[in-house]
């Protein structure tokens, strides 16, 4: 696709039925990385199947969609899912200047929707969010709805092959050497049963070669709007927590990298499901009280 012909259909010219677009939903980066187990794909051995990196997603007009279109694919879907959004930290991006790797945890497809949402506007044009190759990136695939194309160009998606080891990184490398940053969800996969995955090293390595730093980033309140497994979500309050940068020395070990971040994210963690269980009890008292009255009155 010419970037003639994309700013034409973007931007009213040629009007027809393609422009009726239905966006879901459902972002789900993923990252893989040689030192873990690698994770099945659908079509692993068949490159041929797959579409992407574009390279052309980083260009002014590609941008320039993806700003326009940012109401449209990501603002509408956020507002609609979430009935209040806090973010804290976002001091911790200003005191960057160059490209940095953010990772997160994974909970729901909206995860990146609320990520890109909450980002102020100098960031939404330069941070690109890594993937699933073999879900959001086959060629043909009945059924699909955001096409490959659509992934990078309005959603600023880029393909990582599940599994496909350090070079499934090497398209996440080249952006961040155009000045670019990434967003990637070092678990690999969306957590399950509250608790946190196991972090694959893949972000750490990518953040030591280039010498960027990597900014954790804790969303909470995404499981309970729309977890994994369910396809309509339930609106309610999230929160965005965006950590203090932190940078590697490309000496040190991974595995200790990698076990930083995840226990920067851990933390994080724990106190979110602390006040979770805090708010639940006081639920339960609440109700045993109103229970109680109820009784009483019903006795007299």
């Amino acid at each position: 696709m010419s970037a003639a012909s994309v700013l034409a259909y973007f931007f009213g010219i040629g009007k027809d039925n393609t422009r009726k677009v239905q966006i879901k939903a459902d972002q789900q980066a993923q990252n893989g990385s040689r030192r873990m187990k690698a994770v099945p794909t659908l079509y692993e051995a068949d490159s041929s199947k797959y579409a992407g990196p574009h390279n052309w997603q980083t260009q002014w007009w590609a941008k320039l969609v993806r700003q326009v279109w940012h109401q449209r694919a990501y603002t509408r879907w956020v507002q609609a899912a979430c009935k209040e959004v806090q973010v804290t930290g976002l001091e911790n991006l200003d005191q960057l200047q160059g490209p940095c790797v953010l990772v997160a945890n994974h909970t729901s497809h909206l995860d990146t929707l609320v990520m890109q949402e909450v980002l102020p506007s100098r960031w939404r044009r330069r941070v690109f969010y890594g993937a699933a190759q073999d879900r959001w990136f086959v060629k043909g695939r009945k059924g699909t709805t955001v096409q490959p194309w659509y992934q990078s160009l309005v959603l600023g998606n880029f393909p990582i092959l599940r599994g496909g080891g350090k070079s499934a990184l090497n398209y996440a490398k080249t952006l961040l050497r155009q000045g670019e940053s990434v967003f990637l969800f070092p678990e690999g996969t969306r957590a399950a049963h509250g608790n946190l995955g196991q972090f694959k090293h893949g972000a750490t390595l990518l953040a030591m070669q280039l010498g960027v730093p990597v900014v954790p980033v804790y969303l909470e309140g995404l499981e309970k709007i729309r977890p994994k497994g369910q396809r309509k979500a339930k609106p309610g309050r999230v929160a965005v927590h965006i950590l203090e940068p932190v940078r590697f020395e490309r000496e040190a070990e991974v595995e200790a990298c990698t076990a930083t971040l995840a226990q920067m994210l851990g933390r994080e963690h724990a106190r979110y499901t602390a006040s979770q269980l805090e708010g639940d009890a006081a639920n339960d008292e609440n109700g045993a009280r109103r229970d109680g009255k109820t009784v009483a009155s019903g006795s007299t």
